[in-house]
Order: structure tokens, then C-alpha cells, then sequence
């Protein structure tokens, strides 16, 4: 059996040898046929035909809008630029200017009359145009000359308020003042007739009697179809006086404007009551308590809130005292109060306001069309 099996190999060994050549020949002949299939990618890159760009229809709700063409300025516009039409906010702008007015100083160890030097006055004329207001409700201008100087500035450097009114009251060197780009269309200033006055003591605790000293400034002014109705006023300040107590003299000032704001409520309870100014006193002292008027009633008039970019409310930096204070409010009656725009308002606080004064101005924001 052995030899059987070894010879059947024997001979048939060749055969086997032959199938196992065939094969691996086969194989290579597969192999080359692959590498030659194999493309060249670089000479590929280089002559094949450029694939055709798509077309695709952009999704209208995904795709952003072009930028807007602007609309090309109405005919009514004059060719000065000038555009009266009424917008759908009103700008308010109340700020004590701090003196701008001629007054009697000490310069160089001598008593002279001295105006608010140019440097204040070019960084308040900024201020002011930069926040374009369409009414200012200004604290302690001069004369009636200082109040058409500051006016024809603030012209010249862009910010056109054609209409004002002037007031005043005791003081023969501050007074108040509003300018506005709407029409005043009603007035009903007090105290420069000497008829706001009131009983007080003077240092000495004697009785006396006292006139309001910067009065109730009381415009309307009609911005398309609203009328708001401004009163502005400046109370006396903290600094003592022979006179008369400081404190004393604030409180009975703060009740004047009280007792006149009732008459115009009373009259019109829906009046659109805007109360403006230097109260030169903090939110819970007596004279900024009683203009305001009870919570619950009808005639109350509400201090608007503003805060500077830091969420600071601070309005006023007396340097004597080293002291910051909200001594400046806008406060509105419940008619206006639905129009003020909390959120765009604030209290301007550019890097130069103690240049321009010891105040800074409170920029309120009212939607007419609410």
C-alpha cells in the first residue's frame, strides 16, 4: 500500500507542480491589470473636466435681508435740514448748566465778573447735542442774553431748538429756562411777579417772609397730537444762608410747586404733568416727599428711574463736601407716567461732565404713540 501511495505522488507530482505555476501566474497577470487601472491623480487633477456649479434657490427665512436703501428725506423737509414733523418719542433733556451767567468772583486776589469759561461751555454745548433732545429744561442760565447765546451754540453745532420760555423768581442771577424744538403752545410761569411767597424764620429764628427765589417755570408744548405740560423748578440749596435755614426755606419752596401742580391736576386730572429739576435733596427727605403727594392718590407724581452706564444714580458732586448725590429728578404725573421709556432713558454720564457742570444731565425717553 505504501509503494501505491508513493508512486500515485511520484507520477502525479508534475500535475500538481503545473496548477500551482498556473495559478500564481493568474495572480500577477491580475495584479498588473490592477496597477494599470490605478489612476495618475495628479495628471487626473489636472485635465479633468471642472464639475458644473449648482444652482440653488436660497431659503427666503434663512437668507438675511440686503442692507435697507435709505429713504429719501420727505418733501416737506425745508433745504436747511430742518424737519418739524413729529417723531414717535419725545426726548427730554433736564440739567443744571451750573452758572452760566456773569457773576462776581475772586480772580487773582481780586472781586471781578467772570462768565462760565469757554472750555464749560464747549463741553456742555457737546453734551447737550450729542443727546439730541427735542425739550431742555435747564437750570441756572443768566440773563435772557445767556439763555440766546447757549441757544444760538447749540444751533450752530447742530441741535436746532427754536422755541422757550424764560423764569424766574427772587434770585436776579439764576434762573430757569426750557427750549424746545416743538411749539410752546401755553405758559404760566410763577413767582417773578414776587407772588410766591411764604412765612419762615431767618438764622436768627425770627419771623420772616421769603419769595420763592428761581420761581415755577410752566410751559406746554405740543408734539403732533400729545400736549405735555412742564414744570421746572431750582430749590434752594444746601449751603447756609443768613437769611434764612436752608432746610426751612427748601420745604416751603417744595410746597409751593406742590400747591401749584394740585391746581393743574384738579382742573385736568389726565394732564400730562411733567415736573423737572434741581430738588438739591435726596428721595426721602421732606421737600422731594411732598412733591411728590401721597402714593395712593390720584395727583401723585412719580420720580421717573435713571441710572448712568454703571447702574449708578447719583446726579450732583459737591467737591466742598466731597459728596454724591441724586439731587436732580423728572417726575411724572399718572397720565405720562405710561409713556416713559425706562429703558432707553438714563443719566448721562460722559467722560467730561464735571467740565461742563457739577451736575449731570437726565436723559428721559417718552413714546408718544402709546
Amino acid at each position: 500500500m505504501h509503494r501505491l501511495l508513493t508512486e500515485s505522488f511520484f507520477f502525479r507530482a508534475p500535475q500538481h507542480a503545473g496548477a500551482f505555476l498556473f495559478l500564481c501566474f493568474f495572480l500577477l497577470l491580475s495584479s498588473c491589470g490592477e496597477r494599470q487601472e490605478t489612476p495618475d491623480w495628479e495628471q487626473t487633477a489636472k485635465t479633468a473636466p471642472e464639475e458644473p456649479e449648482l444652482s440653488i434657490t436660497p431659503d427666503p427665512e434663512s437668507t438675511p435681508d440686503p442692507e435697507p436703501t435709505p429713504d429719501p428725506e420727505p418733501e416737506s423737509t425745508p433745504p436747511d435740514g430742518k424737519n418739524d414733523q413729529p417723531s414717535t418719542q419725545l426726548r427730554f433733556l433736564s440739567y443744571n448748566v451750573r452758572n452760566y451767567l456773569t457773576m462776581s468772583s475772586f480772580i487773582d486776589g481780586e472781586r471781578k465778573d467772570r462768565r462760565k469759561p469757554a472750555r464749560e461751555v464747549e463741553s456742555l454745548v457737546r453734551i447737550v447735542v450729542e443727546a439730541q433732545p427735542d425739550v431742555l429744561g435747564i437750570c441756572e442760565i443768566g440773563t435772557a442774553e445767556d439763555l440766546a447765546e447757549l441757544k444760538g451754540k447749540l444751533s450752530e453745532a447742530g441741535l436746532a431748538l427754536e422755541y422757550s420760555e424764560y423764569a424766574g423768581g427772587a434770585d436776579d442771577t439764576r434762573h430757569l429756562a426750557l427750549l424746545s424744538r416743538y411749539p410752546i403752545v401755553a405758559v404760566n410761569s410763577q413767582g417773578a411777579d414776587g407772588s410766591l411767597v411764604y412765612q419762615s424764620v431767618d438764622a436768627d429764628n425770627n419771623p420772616k417772609e421769603f419769595a420763592m427765589q428761581r420761581g415755577i417755570l410752566d410751559a406746554t408744548i405740543e408734539a403732533g397730537t400729545r400736549r405735555i405740560r412742564f414744570l421746572g423748578v431750582h430749590l434752594k440749596s444746601k449751603r447756609e444762608t443768613p437769611e434764612g435755614h436752608q432746610d426751612l426755606m427748601r420745604r416751603h419752596e417744595a410746597y409751593l410747586l406742590r400747591k401749584h401742580a394740585d391746581r393743574i391736576l384738579q382742573e385736568t386730572p389726565e394732564a400730562l404733568l411733567c415736573v423737572y429739576g434741581d430738588l438739591n435733596d435726596t428721595r426721602r427727605e421732606s421737600p422731594v416727599r411732598s412733591i411728590q403727594g401721597p402714593t395712593q392718590s390720584t395727583r401723585y407724581l412719580e420720580p421717573l428711574s435713571h441710572k448712568d452706564s454703571r447702574g449708578e444714580v447719583w446726579t450732583h458732586y459737591w467737591d466742598y463736601q466731597h459728596l454724591y448725590s441724586r439731587f436732580d429728578y423728572v417726575l411724572a404725573s399718572r397720565s405720562l407716567r405710561p409713556l416713559f421709556n425706562q429703558k432707553a432713558s438714563r443719566i448721562i454720564d460722559d467722560p467730561q461732565w464735571s467740565v461742563a457742570s457739577d451736575h449731570r444731565a437726565l436723559l428721559s425717553i417718552f413714546d408718544l404713540k402709546k
